[in-house]
């Protein structure tokens, strides 16, 4: 064979060569937008749910498209290792949002979810008579600029039981509706029992493993940053009195507020019951609650229920904060002979119904080291 000849044969093969990986380079890698889900159109909301949930199951990640509406006829099923980014998206949704089957405890059953963004709405005005969101046995959860209208004001926007390491920043979360309990609040830190996880026991969850996830775990190392919150109550580290006063003990670790509004309509802004260690700074913390009279009408309230002595190792921290309730303000309180640690209360204002003399009640004697100054109170007439 020619120089010649031999030159055009290699050329031809190498030509060949290119050619195939420009082909295999095409239908071998991810499309540009994989885990992009298109609006069906259907307002019923079947399709819209199960193409959503298909996308999280195939790629672990969905995105929605911004300025497009989306329907969902049930809650999306969400699981580990997954993330929804409905950044600049509707949702308008039937039911629950989201949930979890939760299948085991130690906070196990959902590990790694991020939902991004997102206006969340229920299909009615009056609000949906559920929670919106409801994870349970969860870790690594974390919520950014979500806006949510859907629960009506008898429930919640989110219930998380029995999680930890959760993140919600940037959130604006409001019911819908109205309702004369004191008694629900927007975001809720709840414990696994009987009595308060109770769902746990009919479907779609496993009925038959409930009483092992019902084990009274609660949350720890919460962070709510830069949110809007408005409830019945805004936000609460739950407790619980039944199955014979069993989990009373149990306790809510490392919760930390910063610089969010949050407000209370019936009830308290925020409540923080058994809980070991919060930090609360930078906030704007109301009730609204009718009257003066009731521990629903403070505005910032600590509480202990139960005997610990793990509590004393703890560590509350109010700071910089404006806080305005009708009892009180601000009160850090034991039902018990059990004794929070170290409590350090400075640089707050302080707006009491009762006048400024009622605004903060904190004894020294339920505490084991007690840190407050340059506090400023006020009367506040609720206006």
């Amino acid at each position: 064979m020619t120089t010649s000849k031999r030159k055009t044969a290699l050329f031809a093969v190498s030509s060949v060569i290119a050619i195939l990986a420009v082909l295999f380079i095409l239908f071998s890698a991810k499309p540009a937008y994989a885990g992009t889900v298109k609006p069906s159109g259907k307002t019923g909301g079947y399709t819209d749910r199960s193409n959503i949930e298909n996308e999280l199951s195939r790629s672990g990640s969905v995105t929605l498209k911004k300025g497009k509406t989306y329907y969902t006829d049930g809650p999306i099923r969400v699981r580990s290792n997954q993330t929804i980014n409905a950044t600049g998206a509707t949702i308008i949704c039937r039911k629950t949002m989201l949930i979890n089957i939760p299948d085991r405890v130690k906070y196990n059953s959902i590990k790694n979810f991020t939902l991004i963004g997102g206006t969340w709405k229920y299909i009615g005005s009056d609000g949906y008579h559920g929670s919106s969101i409801k994870l349970t046995h969860g870790k690594n959860l974390k919520f950014y600029n979500v806006t949510i209208r859907h629960a009506h004001a008898s429930g919640h926007s989110m219930e998380l039981v029995s999680c930890k390491n959760i993140v919600i920043s940037g959130c604006d979360i409001a019911p819908l509706g109205s309702s004369s309990s004191k008694t629900e609040e927007s975001i809720q830190l709840d414990v696994a029992t009987h009595s308060t996880a109770y769902f746990l026991e009919s479907s779609p969850f496993n009925g038959s493993i409930a009483r092992k996830l019902q084990n009274g775990v609660g949350c720890k190392n919460v962070t709510i940053e830069n949110c809007t919150i408005v409830g019945n109550r805004g936000v609460v580290a739950n407790y619980t009195r039944g199955s014979g006063g069993k989990y009373l003990r149990r306790l809510h670790k490392n919760i930390t507020l910063r610089n969010n509004t949050i407000v209370g309509l019936r009830g308290e802004g925020v409540a923080l019951f058994n809980t070991k260690t919060a930090t609360v700074t930078g906030n704007t913390i109301k009730s609204f609650a009718a009257g003066s009279s009731s521990a629903y009408t403070i505005g910032l309230h600590f509480a202990c229920f139960g005997y610990n002595s793990k509590l004393s190792t703890g560590k509350i921290t109010v700071t910089n904060n404006v806080i305005a309730g009708g009892r009180q303000a601000l009160q850090v309180y034991s039902h018990t002979s059990s004794k929070y640690g170290t409590v350090t209360i400075r640089k707050n204002k302080l707006y009491c119904k009762n006048g400024k003399s009622a605004a903060l009640k904190v004894r020294s004697s339920q505490c084991v080291s007690l840190n407050k100054g340059k506090n400023k109170t006020y009367s506040w007439n609720a206006a």
